[in-house]
């Protein structure tokens, strides 16, 4: 499944003539240049020319090139370029490529790499996941026959919704985490049809859905992507009873919320930063509390600018919330970098009782761990550390 919509003549319009070369030679004869005009719009032509079947092939081919071809992904595409070409000059070359020569470049010179890279990426890139935090610290352990009980599992659950019972696993690890990628297929739909006399007709089909599931070794936190609660808790429980060995193994989020917001009730509280880490400093964009008044469901408080915690304690007394005793659901903090522009910037979500919008870049890895410092992480709070909280998370 393309993260970014797939636009051919967009993609063929940004790449240099060199690398449409490069990539005419990888595709052989399907996109041979057709008429005349810039390299680009002669090879779009040959891409329109093709049958639907070589066309759609091709497609497939190049979904992941175009899901890095941003600048998001673009230390990516470097580090692996240093490995592809370590011992070429192409490495020194290839700074000066937009990201879509580089990810092109890259996914013709080792497909394999390429793969891979993408697959981290994607894993990676995912927000809005449900969090459930681990008893222990624990390996994962996905041989096949885990993943094949964990399936057999899933499709007899699948079997009593009015899902399709057809499903597939594929799974991923670095040194960071595990994943797991669950594809099924959704509920039954119509789409209109013209049939050969120009008639409208339905036509009934599945899509295939994707659900996934994290695992992360330094936290022991599984992060689930499911559209529903019931997958998403079937997903979590599967995981712990075939690739962690233990069915009880992560907390009921309804009893022990993943997150603690009992920072923010302390006016001196000021965000302190761990030494080395880029971070600025950070301050509070928005607070959802559920205040003790019985016609009160809860309130929102959205500042213009965000503020420190003394502001935002102004703020809630006057809305009539007691800071002390009224529970805070959630909360936006806003993070600051080094550096300049837009990514100087970056604004978290945080929800009980166990939703966020953190992903696992390398700059959300650094909120992390503040935030476990700080005492946000409420599974943090409940593991005795070795060491202080400090010296935990610094290295």
């Amino acid at each position: 499944m393309a993260l970014r919509e797939w636009s051919p003549k967009s993609y063929f319009r940004n790449l240099t003539p060199p690398t449409l070369a490069v990539l005419r030679t990888w595709a052989k004869a399907e996109l041979k240049p057709i008429g005349s005009g810039k390299p680009w719009e002669q090879t779009y032509r040959a891409w329109k020319a093709l049958p639907e079947t070589a066309r759609m092939k091709l497609e497939t081919a190049l979904l992941p090139v175009n899901d890095l071809c941003v600048p998001d992904a673009r230390p990516r595409l470097e580090e692996l370029a240093a490995t592809v070409w370590a011992t070429s000059a192409m490495v020194e070359q290839c700074r000066s490529w937009s990201s879509q020569d580089l990810a092109t470049r890259l996914f013709v010179a080792a497909p394999a790499a390429f793969a891979n890279l993408h697959q981290s990426y994607v894993v990676d890139s995912m927000e809005h996941l449900k969090e459930y935090a681990g008893r222990y610290a624990a390996t994962p352990c996905a041989n096949a026959r885990s993943k094949a009980a964990l399936k057999d599992a899933l499709m007899a659950h699948l079997r009593e919704t009015a899902f399709g019972p057809r499903c597939h696993i594929e799974d991923f690890a670095n040194a960071e985490k595990f994943a797991l990628f669950v594809f099924h297929e959704d509920e039954v739909v119509a789409s209109d049809r013209f049939t050969h006399d120009d008639e409208i007709e339905p036509a009934w089909e599945r899509d295939v859905v994707r659900l996934a599931a994290v695992f992360h070794f330094e936290s022991n936190v599984l992060m689930v992507k499911a559209a529903r609660k019931e997958e998403r808790e079937k997903l979590r429980d599967l995981f712990a009873q075939f690739i962690v060995g233990d069915a009880g193994y992560f907390q009921d989020a309804k009893l022990t919320p993943r997150f603690s917001f009992d920072p923010l009730r302390d006016r001196e509280f000021g965000f302190p930063v761990l030494p080395g880490s880029r971070v600025v400093g950070a301050c509070v964009q928005k607070v959802v509390v559920r205040p003790q008044v019985p016609d009160v469901k809860r309130l929102v408080v959205e500042f213009r600018q965000a503020v420190a915690v003394p502001e935002v304690h102004e703020a809630l007394q006057a809305h009539g919330v007691d800071a002390d005793r009224d529970t805070i659901e959630g909360v936006h903090l806003r993070f600051n970098f080094e550096g300049s522009g837009r990514s100087r910037s970056r604004t978290v979500s945080l929800f009980n009782p166990n939703s966020s919008n953190l992903r696992d870049t390398p700059r959300d890895r650094v909120i992390r761990r503040h935030l476990k410092v700080w005492g946000f992480d409420a599974n943090n709070r409940r593991v005795s550390l070795a060491s202080s909280p400090l010296e935990a998370t610094a290295h």
